[in-house]
């Protein structure tokens, strides 16, 4: 293995180890769920099942584990990443982080701007 691709497969270790303390049990479809949400900041729940190639009844259960607890529809374990926001339409949600996404977004952009000599903020 070359050294650039043990730096690589480090700075991987050390996000998803965050991102395990944070949320443990995470999976890795989650994850490129939150990661979508994070960008797309009030992306739909259907346009998150595109963009994410999977059906939206998959998204909608891995998003739910993502919200707050106590939240209506929230399934177990609700890590609070997320927040549904209803659209215009009763039945359509637009997601978004919570402050706790925030801050795992933010811890998340410090190991990788210090991987990367701080270029990433």
């Amino acid at each position: 293995m070359t050294d650039e691709a043990k730096e690589m497969a480090e700075i991987l270790i050390s996000v998803l180890v965050e991102v395990e303390k944070t949320a443990p049990g995470l999976s890795l479809g989650q994850l490129i769920m939150f990661l979508h949400i994070l960008r797309l900041e009030g992306v739909r729940m259907t346009a998150l099942s595109e963009l994410c190639g999977r059906h939206d009844a998959v998204v909608s259960r891995g998003v739910r584990a993502m919200a707050m607890a106590g939240d209506a529809g929230t399934l177990a374990p609700a890590y609070g990443l997320v927040e549904l926001l209803r659209g215009s339409d009763a039945r359509s949600r637009h997601l978004a982080p919570t402050a706790a996404g925030m801050a795992l977004a933010d811890r998340l952009a410090r190991l990788l701007g210090s991987a990367y000599g701080g270029q990433i903020q």
